[in-house]
């Protein structure tokens, strides 16, 4: 038996090919069932998201992966020329390695994230319901999500930001220990300014202001955060009201004035404020970093910030590499102990056919009336002669070839010293 793994990433393939490989929900259980009927798989896996299409696969042949990425190559529509330049084929201890790598989210576009990790859970949740994983694949991804786990918990792998909005959010922390008395006037209405307001809200900030050129797009992110949609035109009046204010807009000319934020300042008798300003290009005057009470961030400074974060993140990996080694050592074990196990149930099984047929044979002597004590003697001396009888022979066969090694190797199986030559 090996465990394989056949696939293709953002690491080894264009968007275009990964696009043409990808699976949806509905196609992964086809596919699963159809790889589970084909002879030599006994299970199999399908994780499909944007960045890759991994196939994990419990054969009875390595030879047989080449039948396999074939029928995949036609099944999707593609070429040779794709299948051997943007696929990847793992085996045995690789694939362990790449499963955790992947769960924990060093295979990642970003290291660290951890959508990957739901994502992974959800696609083995479909295999077992379409009933393609057994023992092997499913002891292989409880080690991928308990390592996944430890990993989070140990290392600093998850602990910064590297998405500019959640950035911005999180620098909040270092003004303002409570946003519940706070307010946020968020300016723009694309993804970023969304993922503002939905991580201020999470913050539990009392009033969030979404102002726009367009009316009704701030209107559809204020309903999601149970905010306020304001025009540009309203805006003006709301900055004195603004313990924060976050930009994000496209446009040459600035919206906000170093004016307009001396007038804020006085009209709030000079509370501070917390401005980011992320608009390229810049949506807040430059010079309104020069005022009293004003805490300006740029893009840049963002930026800065995300490097930071992504530098502990790149740390932070190599410590779970360390957690990773040892849980596909770990694995390893265990799938060797699980070839050993089928060989001691055989000779268990072996064992206990020889006790049975010694058992029936004393206990018919006994119905026949024979002596008590002559049946057991002989009981004994049957099972001693069977069970020794294998290992007996194959001491003799060592000792006419001196086959030390063999020697050495039953003495060891059966727990027993060489008797010392008399000289």
């Amino acid at each position: 038996m090996s465990l394989v793994t056949i696939g293709m990433n953002h690491k080894t393939a264009s968007l275009d090919i990964r696009e043409k490989i990808s699976v949806d929900k509905d196609e992964s259980q086809k596919i699963l069932k159809k790889l589970q009927s084909m002879p030599l798989v006994d299970e199999a896996f399908i994780l499909s998201t944007c960045n890759r299409t991994e196939l994990y696969l419990e054969i009875d042949d390595l030879q047989y992966v080449e039948n396999l990425s074939d029928w995949l190559l036609r099944h999707k529509g593609l070429t040779p020329k794709d299948i051997s330049e943007n696929m990847y084929i793992y085996s045995d201890s690789f694939v362990v390695r790449h499963a955790l790598n992947v769960a924990c989210g060093l295979d990642s576009m970003v290291i660290g994230e951890s959508q990957i990790l739901r994502q992974f859970k959800d696609a083995f949740n479909e295999a077992s319901d379409a009933g393609t994983i057994g023992k092997n694949l499913n002891r292989l991804f409880q080690y991928a999500f308990s390592t996944a786990k430890e990993v989070r918990t140990d290392t600093k792998i998850g602990a910064n930001s590297l998405s500019i909005a959640n950035v911005a959010v999180s620098l909040t922390d270092q003004f303002y220990d409570d946003l519940s008395n706070k307010n946020a006037l968020l300016i723009g209405a694309g993804e970023t300014i969304n993922i503002a307001a939905k991580n201020l809200r999470k913050k539990n900030i009392k009033d969030i202001f979404i102002a726009n050129r367009t009316l009704d797009k701030a209107k559809i992110i204020a309903d999601e955060v149970s905010g306020k949609a304001l025009s540009l035109k309203e805006m003006s009046e709301k900055i004195k009201d603004a313990d924060i204010i976050i930009s994000a807009v496209s446009g040459n000319v600035p919206l906000i004035g170093k004016g307009a934020i001396e007038t804020a300042l006085k009209r709030r008798k000079h509370k501070p404020i917390y401005m980011v300003d992320l608009g390229v290009p810049r949506n807040i005057e430059t010079e309104v970093k020069e005022l009293k009470d004003i805490f300006l961030y740029t893009l840049d400074n963002i930026q800065d910030l995300i490097k930071k974060n992504y530098k502990t993140r790149e740390d932070a990996a190599i410590d779970a590499q360390h957690i990773v080694n040892s849980k596909v050592d770990e694995y390893m074990n265990w799938r060797k102990s699980q070839s050993a196990f089928s060989i001691i149930k055989h000779y268990r099984d072996s064992c206990e056919e020889i006790r049975e047929n010694c058992l029936n044979k004393s206990l018919n002597q006994l119905r026949l009336g024979k002596d008590p004590e002559d049946v057991i003697n002989q009981l004994s001396i049957n099972l001693t002669s069977k069970l020794s009888h294998k290992p007996t022979l194959a001491l003799n066969k060592a000792g006419q070839t001196n086959n030390r090694k063999l020697i050495n190797l039953v003495l060891s199986l059966i727990h027993i010293s060489e008797p010392t030559r008399p000289y």
